[in-house]
């Protein structure tokens, strides 16, 4: 069994050894084109032979190789992944732990992560491909961890994708969405985790429209439900399907490029540049449904809940070394105001969340020059629940801001330090019945790391070792449930290791 085991990973290792490049992604939506895809001929290439002198000096077999290229149909599998791992210490015995205390904090210190990816990419006639795409992902905690060889794995991506000319079709379980705030990790425009198919086309002048549908069911009793009821039989029980009301969302997404054609000339003798242009909105469904009480045994019905969703981007990129600014808006109402993955927690009287909304305004970018790169992120969010009271933990304002500049040193090594601030206040009174509760925190990272892959903000893989100090204010304290030591200490610790990598996935750069 072990020499069998063997002797398949050296030939799973030998396939990858010699499988070909990456295949050239399409831009979509939300990406500027590289503007290093198409390099120039370098010195070397003007001392090639002349064809014909190469093709007499090649075997046989070589000949038939490159005939084979050029031949239609084809195709080939490619290996992509995504990853983080990290370990450290509180300085005070402990481990390291997450200190944000707003939805989208600093990554500084993110738990491990990671994604693998095995993609498909067939060529049938000159206009028409295909792309079959399976990512499966790993969360923490990780077996050293917990000692349990059980791990969480969640299928991210299982879907095929079509491409007729200008046009595009999927269907599948996808991860769909835009550009993100990469120091705050998140996606802060379009982010849909979807089992659902979508449509794409290309139109005139640099301009792209894409709709998405798709659903999402959570093992909750807001839309799953499953009680048992007596056999048809007479004997024993079954279990019956109680409740079942998917959310069903609908997402359209209409982008436009300003960027060099050979038409026309937008930047003065610089084709690298490019401002792009997004309008995006939602709209999302959840149907009524019966649900049975756990504790009287009676039905209580659950009615129907919509919402919208409605929002722009405005990119920037100079096509110089990863530099480039985003701007983003969005404004949501209802069922939309919650993310398809979690369920409300309050609600109004006629039990629907028709009066929750939220506004959020974020911002995101990076520059580089010589010996220098600086990433930035940010956002303000003010969330309102749907229940009736005008005081509720659940209506609340937030905010966070993060700093990184990056100092390089040579091509593979440099220190990044990182300054940031996040704050949440909440609609309600303080625990001395004079203000309104808030909390607030500032942190402060060093971070030294090597960059096999030379220098750049987002230059990947990356080995790091990190520290990173926290200073929470009393309202951030009390966040924290008594018991907790981090409502008890004002500064707090991280000391660690970590690396991440991306390289050849469709969902990371």
């Amino acid at each position: 069994m072990r020499r069998t085991l063997t002797v398949s990973v050296s030939v799973l290792l030998a396939a990858i050894a010699t499988a070909t490049p990456a295949f050239a992604q399409e831009a979509d939506a939300g990406a500027p084109i590289a503007a290093d895809a198409a390099a120039p001929a370098t010195a070397l290439d003007t001392k090639t032979p002349a064809p014909s002198k190469v093709e007499e000096a090649k075997p046989d077999d070589a000949k038939k190789d490159d005939a084979k290229k050029d031949e239609l149909p084809s195709g080939r599998f490619e290996f992509g992944a995504y990853g983080r791992v990290r370990i450290a210490s509180d300085l005070r015995g402990g481990t390291g732990r997450t200190a944000n205390i707003v939805a989208y904090g600093t990554r500084i210190d993110e738990d491990s992560y990671a994604e693998i990816e095995l993609r498909r990419e067939d060529t049938w006639k000159k206009d028409i491909r295909t792309r079959v795409v399976t990512t499966l992902a790993f969360f923490p905690q990780f077996f050293h961890f917990t000692g349990n060889a059980t791990q969480q794995i969640a299928m991210r991506n299982l879907y095929v994708q079509g491409t007729y000319g200008p046009a595009t079709l999927w269907v599948g379980s996808r991860m769909y969405r835009g550009d993100d705030i990469y120091l705050l990790n998140w996606w802060p425009l379009d982010n849909q985790n979807t089992v659902g198919g979508g449509a794409g086309l290309k139109l005139p002048k640099d301009t792209m429209v894409a709709f998405h549908m798709g659903m999402q069911r959570l093992d909750n009793a807001y839309q799953t439900q499953v009680i048992q009821a007596v056999a048809p039989s007479g004997f024993g029980v079954v279990d019956v399907l109680k409740v079942d009301r998917p959310r069903i969302i609908e997402t359209l997404k209409l982008t436009h490029f300003l960027r060099n054609a050979p038409d026309r000339q937008v930047f003065q003798n610089n084709d690298k540049m490019g401002l792009k242009f997004i309008v995006y909105g939602e709209a999302h469904q959840l149907a009524a449904g019966t649900q049975k009480d756990p504790l009287t045994g009676k039905d209580r019905a659950l009615p129907e809940d919509s919402g919208w969703l409605v929002g722009a981007q405005i990119g920037y990129w100079t096509g110089e070394r990863d530099s480039f600014a985003h701007l983003f808006f969005r404004h949501a109402r209802g069922i939309a105001v919650y993310d398809p993955l979690a369920v409300p927690q309050t609600f109004a009287n006629d039990r629907t969340v028709s009066g929750a909304s939220e506004t959020l305004v974020a911002l995101a970018g990076n520059y580089e020059t010589g010996i220098l790169g600086v990433q930035w992120g940010g956002y303000l969010r003010f969330f309102r629940d749907g229940s009736d009271a005008p005081l509720s933990k659940d209506k609340f304002d937030e905010g966070s801001l993060v700093l990184r500049p990056n100092f390089f040193i040579g091509e593979h090594f440099g220190v990044a330090v990182e300054g940031s601030y996040q704050m949440r206040r909440y609609a309600l009174s303080d625990a001395n019945g004079e203000g309104v509760k808030q909390g607030g925190l500032t942190r402060f990272g060093i971070m030294p790391f090597f960059s096999p892959s030379g220098r750049g903000s987002f230059k990947r893989p990356q080995l790091r070792m990190l520290y990173v100090i926290t200073a929470r204010d009393g309202g951030a304290r009390s966040l924290y449930a008594p018991e907790d030591v981090f409502s008890q200490r004002k500064v707090e610790h991280f000391l660690g290791l970590s690396a991440e990598w991306w390289f050849n996935s469709s969902s990371y750069p």
